[in-house]
This record gives C-alpha cells, sequence and structure tokens, in this order.
C-alpha cells in the first residue's frame, strides 16, 4: 500500500511539473505548491500524527472495551482478556498495544501493571491510554475486572454520545458556513468578471478567481470531512458480497453512457448546457444502486439489536449455536433473516463456527455487524455470560445507531440548502456572461462603423470564449464540490455520491439552458439592433 501511494505521488508530481511548460507563468506557481502540499500530507501529516497526542472516544474504542467485558464474564485467565480473537478485521494500533502487554507481562514476566506502564507510552489517545493505566492497577492488587470494565463501557458510551452531541452542533456551524460561502463565491465571480470587462483586464484574472474560489471551497469540504465523524457502513476485510461487484459493473456502465450521450447531443445538438445536463443522468444508475444497498445494511442493522438479545438470552439457557440460533429464528428480523437462516443452514451441516460467522459478516456488508459478531464469537469461544453480552451488544448498538440519527437530521436541510444556491449560482453567472456576450456583440459591431463608442465608452470588451469555457469549468467543479460535501455532511456510503452529482450536474445543465434561452428572449430587439448595424 505505502508503494503504490508513492508511486502514485511520483506520477502525479511528475505530471504537473510537466504542466509546467504549457501553462501560462501567471499559473506556474499553482502547480509548484499542489507539488508541496502533496509531500507535505504524504510524509510529514503521518510523521506529525504519530507524535500528537489526542483526545478521542470513538466507536472503535467502545467495541475494544465491550470486546474486553464480554470475553471477561468468561473468568478466562488475565492474558486472554489483552488476546482478543476476531474472526474479520480487528481494532488497529489497539489490537498492536494489547497484544504487546499480553507479550510483555506473560512471556517477559514484566506482570501486567508493569506491562501496561511500558505499552502506553507508544499510544497517542489519552483516553486509552488512561483506560489501561487504571486496568494495569486494578489487575495489580488482584481485583476481578469484569466489573471495571462494565463500568469503564457505560462511562466511555456516555462521553462518545456526549462527544458525538457536541460535533453535531458545531457541523451545523461548519455547514452554515460552507453554504454562505457558496454565495460568497457567486458574488466574487461575479464582481471579478464585471471589473475584468470594466478596466480591461485579461481573462486570465477570471480564471484565476475561479481556480482561488474553488479552492478555498475544497478546502472547506476537507475541514468538513476532519471534523465530522467518519462512520463507515460497510465493511473493509477483503471479501465483499455480490453486491460490490454488481456496483462496479453499474458504475463502469454508468460512466460509459454518461460519456456517450454527453458527447452524442453535443455533436448532434451542439449545446454544451444540454449535454451536460442529460449526459448526468446516467450517473443515477450506480447512484441508486448504491443507495439501495446503503438501505438495505441500515434495515438490517436496525433489526440486529433485537436479534443479538434474543440470541445472548436463549445461548445462556441453551449453550448450542445451531440449537440457540434455531429457537431464536421463529422470530422475525426482517432483511436480516435470510441471513441468519444461511447461517444455520451452515452451521447445521457442520461448517467451521468461524468461518459460518464470518460469512455472516461478508454477506451483510455492515461494519456495525461486523464488530458486534467479533465480540459474540469470542464471547461464546471464551465461555462468556451471553445473556449479559447479547444485552450490552444490543444497547450498545441501539445507542450509536440513535447518535447517528442526530447527524442524519441536520444534513438533509443542508442538502436542500446546496441545491437551491448552486442553482442560484449556475443562473446569475450564466445571466451575467449573457448580458456580457451580448454587450460585446453591440460594442465590437458599433466601433466596426465607427461611431465613436471608444470615446464615450473608455474600455474594451473582453474576449469572453475563454471566459465562458472557464465558466462551464468552474461550474462543473462546483457541482462535484457541492456533491462531495452533501454525501461528507450524510456520511454512510461514498459509493451513493453519484445520485448528488448527477443531480447538480443535471440541474446546472438545465438551468444554464433556461438562462440562454430567456436571455435570448429578453433581448431580441437588441440582438436583432446589432444584426442591423453590422450590415451597415
Amino acid at each position: 500500500m505505502a508503494l503504490r501511494g508513492n508511486v502514485a505521488l511520483i506520477a502525479v508530481t511528475l505530471t504537473l511539473l510537466i504542466l509546467l511548460n504549457f501553462i501560462p507563468e501567471t499559473f506556474r506557481p499553482i502547480p509548484v505548491a499542489l507539488v508541496l502540499v502533496l509531500v507535505f500530507l504524504r510524509f510529514l501529516m503521518p510523521w506529525i500524527k504519530k507524535r500528537t497526542v489526542t483526545y478521542e472516544v470513538d466507536d472503535t474504542l467502545i467495541y475494544l472495551v465491550t470486546h474486553m467485558y464480554a470475553v471477561s464474564t468468561g473468568k478466562p485467565p488475565r492474558r486472554r482478556i489483552f488476546e482478543l480473537n476476531n474472526i474479520a478485521g480487528g481494532y488497529g494500533d489497539y489490537d498492536r498495544i494489547l497484544r504487546r502487554i499480553a507479550t510483555l507481562a506473560v512471556e517477559w514476566g514484566f506482570g501486567f501493571a508493569k506491562a501496561i506502564r511500558v505499552a502506553v507510552k507508544e499510544t497517542r489517545n489519552k483516553v486509552f491510554r488512561d483506560f489501561l493505566v487504571r486496568l494495569g492497577e486494578l489487575l495489580n492488587i488482584g481485583e476481578d475486572p469484569e466489573i471495571f470494565l462494565d463500568v469503564e463501557r457505560r462511562a466511555l458510551l456516555t462521553e462518545m454520545q456526549a462527544h458525538y452531541g457536541r460535533i453535531v452542533e458545531a457541523a451545523k456551524l461548519l455547514l452554515g458556513v460552507y453554504t454562505s460561502s457558496i454565495s460568497s463565491a457567486m458574488f466574487m465571480a461575479i464582481t471579478v468578471i464585471i471589473f475584468s470587462m470594466l478596466f480591461s483586464s485579461s481573462v486570465n484574472t477570471v480564471v484565476a478567481a475561479y481556480i482561488g474560489i474553488g479552492v478555498a471551497l475544497v478546502f472547506l469540504v476537507y475541514v468538513l470531512y476532519r471534523v465530522l465523524p467518519r462512520e463507515r457502513l460497510t465493511h473493509n476485510i477483503g471479501e465483499y458480497p455480490s453486491e460490490r461487484r454488481k456496483y462496479r459493473i453499474l458504475l463502469a456502465v454508468g460512466i460509459s453512457l454518461s460519456t456517450i450521450t454527453g458527447l452524442f447531443i453535443y455533436g448532434y445538438i451542439g449545446n454544451p448546457s444540454l449535454a451536460m445536463s442529460l449526459g448526468a443522468l446516467p450517473l443515477l444508475i450506480p447512484g441508486f444502486y448504491a443507495k439501495k444497498i446503503e438501505k438495505k445494511i441500515r434495515e438490517i442493522e436496525a433489526f440486529f439489536p433485537i436479534f443479538v438479545r434474543s440470541f445472548g438470552l436463549t445461548y445462556a439457557t441453551v449453550p448450542h449455536t445451531p440449537k440457540a440460533l434455531t429457537s431464536t429464528l421463529r422470530s422475525d428480523y426482517g432483511p436480516l433473516t435470510k441471513y441468519l437462516q444461511r447461517l444455520l443452514a451452515r452451521l447445521a451441516i457442520g461448517v467451521d463456527p468461524k468461518i459460518s460467522w464470518k460469512k455472516l459478516i461478508v454477506e451483510t456488508w455492515s461494519e456495525l455487524l461486523r464488530r458486534n459478531v467479533n465480540v459474540l464469537f469470542d464471547a461464546i469461544d471464551a465461555g462468556g455470560d451471553l445473556a449479559n453480552v447479547g444485552t450490552v451488544l444490543s444497547e450498545t448498538s441501539f445507542r450509536i445507531m440513535d447518535i447517528r440519527k442526530q447527524r442524519i437530521q441536520v444534513t438533509k436541510a443542508f442538502e436542500s440548502t446546496v441545491y437551491i444556491i448552486h442553482s442560484l449560482l449556475v443562473a446569475v453567472l450564466t445571466f451575467v456572461l449573457e448580458l456580457l456576450s451580448i454587450f460585446y456583440k453591440l460594442m465590437s459591431t458599433l466601433q466596426k462603423v465607427e461611431i465613436g463608442m471608444h470615446i464615450i465608452l473608455p474600455f474594451q470588451p473582453i474576449p469572453l470564449d475563454t471566459a465562458i469555457l472557464a465558466t462551464v469549468m468552474f461550474i462543473i467543479v462546483m457541482a462535484i464540490t457541492n456533491a462531495f460535501a452533501i454525501k461528507v455532511a450524510q456520511g454512510g456510503m461514498y459509493e451513493t455520491v453519484w445520485v448528488p452529482l448527477s443531480i447538480l450536474l443535471a440541474i446546472s445543465g438545465l438551468v444554464m439552458f433556461g438562462i440562454k434561452f430567456m436571455s435570448n428572449m429578453m433581448f431580441a430587439e437588441l440582438l436583432e439592433l446589432t444584426e442591423t448595424f453590422s450590415t451597415v
């Protein structure tokens, strides 16, 4: 992965440096700045992150402590609490630190308290560090860690819920700043275009303004991405369901149809706005399919807490997985039921339980299920109290899904606002350019007939061909940026970004076409006057 990243960085750097020979001297600092930013993000940022202490309570830490608690209910050796068995994925650096603690404590004879004091020096997360220190002191005096881990789990879950609420409130402010920035961008773009005409500036000024506005908005989207929690809806364990392959096929089909449709309409009709609008529609194909997958995963996750509670209580009475699962499946669990039936069928014919449960994770494609099934399976393996474990997993899942709903409620209004403001941006820019285009034709015609227009109006009209092309590219970049802003705010599957992108591009094309048509109707007499002068 590191090698691929370095190769990609070298390729992008060489491309940007080659572009230096083909762009105006005014814009040559831009590729150089981009190269410096890429080098910083690739090499310096990871180095800084490793040495920065954070205070973070995320769902990974929540499930790690829950996993340790679930194993502790089986009263295993202390080492077993630190060596968690995951059937799919893991906990990243947390896993590495826990296993290092177990190795130092048992194989090196440090004891758990000393091993923890040595290992915590490697962790950047102060919350995790303090938790391990408290756990080490508890183990040092010989206390049972089960009650302690349950208390810590509850405290961390409450802290995460409060922290998430604060982030959502901050997100409201940031989303408001972003929508205000789009409005400001519209004002700045129009101002630059008009002043370029009044002072006969180079068209490069307009292009530079568009680039600056685009970079500023992309930076704001990046800030949103860093501030908002990165909720992973789908797992990434290397094995995927058939839906992922179907999505990739539909994505290739959608992009191909979009390109072909846009080029055909532009070649047949010669209207770039209609080509943009109709060419964007095929992108809805992969977008809607991804939406369908996202909806299915959320429905599966909604039923899982009910199932895991029922299964835990049943297993505590009948400690046999197939029998407990058979009894639990007498109830209906919506779209989750068919995957549980497949799990039962695999267990019934003697498939390895680890493989059977992993197949459940792969088929559902749910990150929440992956985390819960890891805990559930390891608790069964460690002989844990499944009645308590099932209840704890159900409560944790419910609370995580509940705090995610707050984010969805906030972003619904933001999505509608972005669609409206983007439409207004396209409409105003197109209208201003149409006015300037008509004015340019009129002035050029009057100057040809030499009636002294240059004396009355001492400025010269700028050539609008480059400005119009730059504006179209700017609108496309704005559509892409706004689509990613919507998706970053929403969270969930990033594959669904094709839906807002397609809608924004289609709206842009339709608005451009409508404004041009309306402008031609409004200024038909002025255009006729221009044609009359040109024939004189």
